[in-house]
């Protein structure tokens, strides 16, 4: 476990009902994107499962590891509908090598992304598409950037509008 999601947690205390690893299905999630998913980001729903932390940036993973489960968490058509025009987006989408991989999202809009441009996925920086079409980067890897998100001194200012509460929460939408 690194250092950054024992402090998360620390900061969220222990999972309501989740908290056991199912290589089967990160396993099928991985051939299914072709690509290996960061370690931190596995470790992390694992022990917490799909839900929003802090009750704004929803998480969600595999249940069942069926195909259609996994086209709907990460679409391999490389497209994003709202994206068609070419100049609305300074990235790619996966399956191109290099192109965002979705991993969460707010209810505004806001979509957040891993940039797969490194060989190994611990050094994979996160980049954020604002419910106002603006394109954001910001270090990774996830658990380091949730825990910016908690705690700064880095937070991203374009959540400026994100300010975590006295007491840190992960709300969990289903249960194993």
């Amino acid at each position: 476990m690194t250092a950054a999601l024992e402090r998360l947690k620390e900061l969220l205390g222990e999972p309501a009902c989740w908290g056991w690893a199912r290589p089967r299905l990160w396993e099928a999630a991985e051939e299914h994107l072709g690509i290996r998913l960061p370690a931190d980001y596995k470790a992390f729903l694992d022990l917490y499962g799909p839900g929003a932390f802090d009750g704004f940036l929803s998480m969600d993973r595999p249940m069942d590891g069926t195909a259609d489960e996994l086209e709907r968490l990460w679409p391999t058509s490389g497209r994003k509908p709202h994206l068609d025009d070419p100049d609305g987006c300074p990235f790619t989408f996966h399956p191109q090598p290099g192109g965002l991989i979705e991993w969460g999202g707010e209810e505004d809009g806001t979509t957040y992304y891993f940039l797969p441009e490194e060989p190994d996925p611990a050094d994979w920086r996160v980049v954020v598409e604002t419910d106002e079409g603006e394109w954001h980067e910001a270090p990774g890897p996830i658990t380091e950037f949730l825990l910016n998100l908690a705690e700064g001194p880095h937070r991203p200012t374009f959540l400026g509008r994100y300010r975590p509460g006295p007491t840190l929460r992960y709300h969990q939408t289903s249960t194993p």
